[in-house]
């Protein structure tokens, strides 16, 4: 994240906190009233949308601050970085998020690296960044278990699944939880037939898109991501079809495009990896939730990101 970028999320975080705050409270509200609301799992998904011409540049001035952090070693959950890059020269900076207060922690752990003793090291990354995109926007978003999908035995491992398949939905406002029960529909057909691929879909509870949701599949690679999506397609089938036809009819626009995992451009902090014990993607913590996080009709949501298909985006292509 950028000096500019850093601060735009926090003025955005002071301007909407409130909003975002009460839909997550509405998504506990499923648990039990004598017991704590499940903790939704938020990630923070900041692109940069990098000159073509300035690729090489872009890229390599980001492996100069990924060093950088290594050197210092910086140690701050802000400073967890899964990224990720597109063909069309975005970039995308996925971490972790444990709650909406971590954005004013993160603010602090990356100012405090400009006014460290590699302050002027800092400034120029800033610098060179700066001149090598044409923009960035930012976007925190929540993981909707329900409406997600994880198979008994999952096809791929963490480590053949580098690349992904983001379906962006902005939904017609007031339709979020149709659009969730839709999801979780065809989530059931795909478990009845056992399917073998998982997605994550995300709701975005702070960003310039509402409502919208994000639908992540991994998968080896494009090819591989379009015979899993045939496969989806077979397993559902005419039911699962008339699904995505309603989900269609509460899309307001649709997006797909796939992204490849840079772990070259990455930083995981050593506390993380401590944790992991191995390097691992945002997958592996999205495992650890057995809540669901359930939008109400008021919570508007437009990421990614990480990071996130298959739901919807099943057998949709042309």
């Amino acid at each position: 994240m950028r000096a500019e970028a850093r601060e735009a999320v926090v003025r955005l975080n002071r301007n909407v906190i409130w909003v975002a705050g009460a839909a997550l409270v509405m998504w506990g509200a499923c648990a039990l009233a004598q017991e704590a609301p499940p903790k939704p799992e938020l990630l923070v998904v900041f692109q940069e949308h990098v000159k073509p011409a300035k690729g090489d540049e872009y890229t390599a001035t980001v492996k100069d601050m990924v060093a950088l952090l290594k050197e210092e070693k910086a140690d701050s959950p802000a400073f967890d970085l899964w990224v990720f890059s597109a063909p069309d020269f975005t970039y995308t900076y996925v971490t972790p998020m444990s709650s909406m207060g971590d954005l004013d922690t993160m603010h602090e752990a990356w100012s405090a690296l400009y006014k460290g003793p590699d302050k002027t090291k800092w400034e120029a990354l800033d610098g060179r960044i700066s001149d090598a995109i044409l923009g960035s926007n930012r976007n925190i978003v929540a993981r909707v278990v329900s409406a997600s999908y994880k198979p008994k035995k999952a096809r791929l491992s963490e480590e053949e699944a580098k690349y992904r398949w983001f379906d962006v939905f902005t939904i017609v406002p007031g339709k979020e939880k149709d659009f969730v029960g839709l999801c979780k529909g065809l989530a059931d057909l795909a478990a009845k037939a056992g399917y073998t691929d998982s997605w994550n879909t995300y709701s975005v509870v702070v960003g310039d898109k509402i409502p919208c949701f994000l639908v992540v599949s991994p998968a080896r690679d494009q090819a591989d991501y379009a015979e899993s999506d045939r496969a989806f397609t077979k397993a559902v089938g005419e039911e699962g079809k008339k699904l995505f036809s309603q989900i269609m009819a509460v899309t307001q626009h649709y997006d797909g495009h796939g992204e490849w995992y840079r772990p070259e451009l990455s930083y995981q902090t050593p506390t993380r990896l401590k944790t992991l014990e191995i390097e691992e993607g945002p997958e592996k913590m999205e495992e650890k939730a057995d809540a669901p996080v359930e939008p109400k009709d008021e919570v508007k949501a437009p990421a990614p990101a990480p990071t996130p298909a298959k739901p919807p985006v099943k057998g949709t292509k042309k």
